[in-house]
Formats: structure tokens, C-alpha cells, sequence
């Protein structure tokens, strides 16, 4: 063999090629495929139930239906305000020309023109009017926007409207309207209505029912056998 002749299969300018290895065979198994555990449903807590009144929502208001019995108690007290209004306005008027006749309460003293007393008088039966007119706009107000406290203050301002029997006969008809007004708010209806608002207001707390069979730590497929 000449001097000038490789001595192996390398040939110049080529790099020379790596042995490539085969990776190893996996290891003979049986014919059973391992088939995962199950995965165990997340627990989670259930809504707490809601509280379900009896007067649906108004679908254009998203506020309890009011009934039509809280309407016209609504409606009854606000024409005893305005009867009490019209009432005091027609004393006012008549004091002028005739004071002694102009109201119940000025008949019952003797006064003189521009007196201290008149002036008096006048305040008094301003301050009444005030006191009825007031009573019964606050219960039709408040009932109108469902506070169950105005069963109890529309009796009240009832009691009140009795005042106008000082005044003159044109004030008489807000009793029967504060009394019927009144009335009403103890019906069924204005009742469940009430109950609706207090619950939209003071929602009672309500405990959702409690979560058994919760498991702590690795789940089971992560557990060593």
C-alpha cells in the first residue's frame, strides 16, 4: 500500500460522520392500557334560596306592583291636605270682613280690630291646619313609597284631622278622606306590599345549607397506593 492512499473510508474535505445509536426499546409490557381513575366532580356551594314575596316587580319600574288600594289611600290623604288648604284660605278670607265668624275657635273670644288677641287666633289656626295638612301628607307619601309604619301614623293623622271641626265646614270633608285614607292601608293588599318593600330594603341574611363529603389533601389519583 503506497504512502499516498487513505488508510481508512475518510475522505478528505468530508466531515467524518457520527455513529448514530438507536434509542433502547421500551421494556415489554402486558397487554392490559392503564385507564385513568375518574376525576371527582368539584364540590361547590349552592345559591342560598331567595326570598319570595307576594307582589311581583313592575316590569317598568323593577319596584313591587303597588296595589290599588295604597293608590287611593295615597290619593284620599292628599285631599284631606288639600281640603285642610282650602279650609284655612276661606278663614283667612272671612277674617277679614267678618272675624267672629270666620272659624269656630275665633267665635269662641271676644276680640277688637287689631288686637293682639286676632293675631293670635290667626297663628293658632294657621298652626292647626299646618299640624293636619302635614300628618296626612307624610302617610300618603310614605305609604305611596311602601313604609309599613304608616298603618300606625295614618291613624294617628286621622285622630288629627279631627282638628278641622275648629275651623269652618269647608274642612270637615278631610276627616271622611283621612279616615277611609287610613283605613285602606290595613287591607291585605297594602299589607303584602309593605312586606315586599321591607324585604327589597332589609334583605334577612340568608346561610346557604351546608357542604358534606368535601375531602382535604391530594386528590384520591394523586396518592401513592
Amino acid at each position: 500500500m503506497s504512502a499516498d492512499q487513505p488508510t481508512s473510508g475518510h475522505v478528505p474535505g468530508q466531515l467524518a460522520e457520527e455513529p448514530v445509536t438507536m434509542p433502547a426499546a421500551p421494556p415489554a409490557t402486558s397487554d392490559k392500557v392503564a385507564v385513568p381513575e375518574p376525576v371527582p366532580a368539584i364540590a361547590t356551594l349552592e345559591p342560598p334560596p331567595r326570598l319570595v314575596v307576594g307582589v311581583p316587580d313592575n316590569p317598568r319600574t323593577g319596584e313591587p306592583r303597588r296595589p290599588l288600594v295604597v293608590a287611593l289611600a295615597t290619593a284620599l290623604c292628599w285631599l284631606a291636605v288639600a281640603a285642610t288648604g282650602f279650609s284655612v284660605l276661606w278663614v283667612y278670607w272671612d277674617a277679614v270682613s267678618r272675624f267672629a265668624q270666620a272659624s269656630w275657635l275665633m267665635g269662641q273670644f271676644q276680640t277688637a280690630p287689631g288686637s293682639l288677641e286676632r293675631v293670635l287666633l290667626a297663628v293658632a289656626v294657621t298652626v292647626i291646619a299646618l299640624v293636619i295638612g302635614t300628618a296626612n301628607a307624610i302617610v300618603g307619601y310614605y305609604a305611596w313609597t311602601g313604609y309599613r309604619w304608616t298603618r300606625i301614623a295614618g291613624l294617628i293623622s286621622a285622630a288629627l284631622t279631627f282638628g278641622v271641626l275648629v275651623l269652618n265646614q269647608a274642612g270637615w270633608l278631610a276627616i271622611p278622606f283621612a279616615l277611609v285614607g287610613a283605613g285602606l292601608l290595613w287591607l291585605p293588599p297594602a299589607g303584602a306590599f309593605f312586606a315586599a318593600w321591607r324585604a327589597r330594603r332589609h334583605p334577612e341574611q340568608v346561610f346557604a345549607p351546608p357542604t358534606v363529603g368535601v375531602e382535604y389533601g391530594p386528590l384520591p389519583r394523586f396518592r401513592k397506593s
